[in-house]
């Protein structure tokens, strides 16, 4: 049996090693705005991955080179963003989530370099329940799609931000060889009634260390589902999709605030000023709970938002702002 498994696993890299993808246009409400590199921007690593210590390097922030768009996208809270892939590729054809992480550009998207804190907007798990083959194919949210996609949330203040998306292929896992496609856009937020950010913050590269358990998961064995959940917490009000074992369907709802984090209070970020950066962090603010069930889009209960694990990663690395 472990000889087989191991057959399979080969066979199956064979097949996924030549789908590599990047993304460089941006979508909004599902209609692309501008052109390649308008507004996400462009660099060299071309659609190659990214992989184990290259983690850890500065260019894990952007991709490698990645320089300024020449222009920054306006969105509202509920609009739809989409990363669209590059080169004419049509779809997603790795096994594995998506994350989308935020930083406030205080002096500006164009000008902003990542060395802050970020936060978690979205995720992307399972979509579509099954065995262990469909874990390694079609069970994912992202599966066939063209882009990295999630609606911002009504939670995320007014500001110009970088906005990273990012897909994690996992058919390398096992052997220490998850592949990371990522790019960012450059987005002002306007015409959000929201004036603080409740949840976990990180540092991009440190988001995630090479031996995590969600970015080593096998998808060669008999798993029908993927308890971890890389790096940390979708923010309060941030989207989450699909779930750790895809029972709940294709559903995307937001993530709740967590009522037991009162002692984890926030430390005031500074002031927006005249570009229209964010307001302060909440200080009272709860962080999100660690079971990312909740409340659906709309303010709807939600009951098959299904727990997910948090990673090794989460607990070593992930950190709120502190008074």
């Amino acid at each position: 049996m472990k000889t087989s498994v191991t057959i399979s696993a080969i066979l199956g890299l064979a097949g996924l090693s030549s789908a590599h993808y990047t993304f460089d246009k941006l979508l909004v409400n599902d209609v692309k705005q501008g052109g390649d590199n308008t507004y996400i921007r462009k660099h060299t690593r071309g659609y190659m991955p990214t992989k184990g210590d290259e983690i850890l390097a500065k260019d894990f922030v952007c991709n490698t080179n990645a320089q300024a768009a020449p222009q920054v996208m306006t969105v509202k809270p509920g609009d739809k963003i989409g990363f669209q892939q590059a080169f004419g590729a049509n779809g997603i054809e790795h096994p594995g989530p998506t994350q989308v992480y935020m930083t406030a550009a205080k002096n500006g998207a164009k000008n902003e370099d990542g060395s802050g804190e970020w936060f978690k907007v979205a995720q992307s798990k399972i979509c579509k329940a099954g065995n262990a083959e469909s874990l390694r194919t079609d069970a994912w949210c992202s599966w066939k799609e063209n882009n990295v996609n999630f609606v911002m949330p009504e939670s995320v203040p007014d500001g110009e931000y970088l906005v990273r998306a990012e897909h994690i292929a996992l058919h390398g896992a096992h052997a220490g060889a998850a592949e990371f496609y990522y790019a960012c856009a450059q987005i002002k937020v306007q015409g959000s009634k929201a004036t603080a950010i409740s949840g976990p913050t990180t540092k991009i590269p440190g988001v995630y260390a090479v031996k995590d358990k969600a970015i080593n998961f096998s998808l060669w064995g008999s798993s029908t589902s993927y308890p971890e959940t890389p790096g940390i917490d979708v923010i309060a009000g941030g989207e989450i999709r699909g779930s750790a074992d895809g029972k709940s369907g294709d559903k995307r709802v937001a993530a709740p605030g967590g009522s037991g984090a009162s002692s984890n209070k926030a430390a005031a970020a500074p002031a927006a000023n005249n570009n229209g950066a964010p307001a302060p962090f909440n200080n009272n603010a709860a962080a999100p709970s660690g079971n990312n069930g909740g409340m659906g889009f709309g303010g709807k209960a939600n009951v098959n938002a299904a727990a997910a694990g948090s990673s090794s990663c989460q607990n070593r690395k992930a950190k709120r702002f502190e008074s």
